[in-house]
């Protein structure tokens, strides 16, 4: 049984045609074979719709695929592209599906999801993993993702990423198939002979003291030691000389994540994107009242450290197999602090495993729970998921 991977990308304004362009590339990499399944990361700038359909009738298969805040391929990064990567293989099982209405009922989402499980078609396909897409502005991920663990699979691995829309947090979109649509969540299920390996790091710092979330509701946090929690935010940047506002801060706190503290751990980060009229933030998950938080920073050079840390767990995690190929999530706030040297962590991550296809996106927020993490939802953090061959 053998797997192959190729990767494709094109910057052309036309929808049709860039992903048309992609899966070309793809496909002619994959010489004779046929893909089996596949997956496109577009750029805001098109319509993912669209994208998605174009796609699958150029490669006569389904894809899954959402829009994103930077998309890249083993080629390096590109803002208002279209990036894919194509999959072939005798030895995995997919299983696609498509939910609206993530934002007010994630359990029926995850219900609706998760209906859609079929078992194998053959024995020893013993191995679960499954990629989950979601819309980053919803606010109820880490919910879908709990829901979801929960209901698979024993040793179902949950992998995957919300979806972005280039920093503007306004609307993001995530698709399978022929659908598409915002506050929506998509999947594919596979069932596989070997394996897939996956790995987490994030390589961010504290630097501020710890402090204590002393009003908070789900993933709105009203005020840290008794302040409004944006006023947090704003000290932290005019002692670098910046005049935060409630207009220009969602940048800044992308770039500058909460963490929560376990003792001197960090165990999570969470990321604020938006200020409300009182001060609050409102965050990509759940903080809950009366964690201690602190506000990060990243060194580019821990930052590239962490992502060859999180291939090389992946890599560990593919139990011998060799790789076909690498889908990376990596958070939006690590492509605004590497900047033109996000190649880095590209380049990072195939020190590891090799000249092998690679493709991913910018995300608002970071999936995996597999064996060994409790928790499921990130955000800085880099995600790297090892296909085997």
């Amino acid at each position: 049984m053998t797997t192959i991977t190729a990767s494709g990308a094109s910057q052309r304004s036309d929808t049709a045609a860039a992903a048309t362009t992609a899966i070309g590339m793809a496909r002619a990499a994959l010489g004779p074979v046929k893909p089996s399944f596949g997956f496109l990361f577009a750029s805001p700038e098109h319509a993912l719709g669209e994208a998605l359909k174009a796609a699958r009738a150029e490669a006569a298969v389904d894809l899954i695929g959402c829009s994103t805040a930077g998309e890249f391929t083993e080629r390096g990064l590109t803002n208002g592209g279209i990036s894919v990567l194509l999959v072939s293989s005798d030895g995995i099982d997919a299983t696609g599906a498509f939910a609206r209405g993530l934002g007010t009922e994630p359990r029926r989402v995850a219900d609706q999801l998760e209906g859609a499980r079929r078992e194998p078609s053959q024995r020893g396909r013993r191995h679960a993993t499954t990629v989950l897409l979601a819309d980053g502005l919803a606010g109820t991920c880490e919910s879908l993702v709990n829901d979801l663990h929960e209901r698979g699979r024993a040793g179902n691995q949950l992998v995957g990423g919300a979806a972005g829309d280039a920093g503007k947090f306004v609307r993001t979109e995530v698709g399978f198939g022929g659908d598409a649509d915002s506050d929506a969540a998509a999947i594919l299920r596979f069932a596989s002979e070997k394996p897939w390996g996956v790995g987490v790091n994030h390589g961010l710092r504290s630097t501020t003291k710890q402090m204590r979330v002393t009003r908070a509701t789900g993933n709105v946090v009203f005020e840290i030691e008794g302040r409004p929690a944006f006023q947090t935010y704003v000290e932290h940047a005019s002692a670098r000389g910046i005049r935060l506002s409630a207009a220009n801060a969602t940048p800044y706190m992308v770039a500058n994540e909460l963490g929560l503290h376990f003792f001197d751990k960090i165990a999570r980060v969470r990321a604020p994107l938006t200020v409300g009229v009182d001060g609050s933030l409102r965050c990509a998950a759940e903080i809950p009242q009366g964690s201690l938080v602190s506000i990060l920073d990243g060194d580019p050079d821990n930052m590239i450290e962490a992502a060859r840390g999180a291939a090389s767990e992946a890599k560990t995690n593919l139990a011998g197999s060799a790789t076909a190929g690498v889908l990376v999530f990596d958070c939006v706030c690590r492509g605004m602090i590497l900047k033109d040297g996000f190649q880095r962590e590209i380049d990072a991550v195939r020190s590891v495993f090799g000249e092998v296809p690679v493709a991913g996106f910018l995300t608002y927020g970071e999936i995996a729970r597999y064996q060994g993490r409790l928790d499921g939802w990130h955000n800085a953090t880099a995600v790297v998921v090892a296909i085997p061959r």
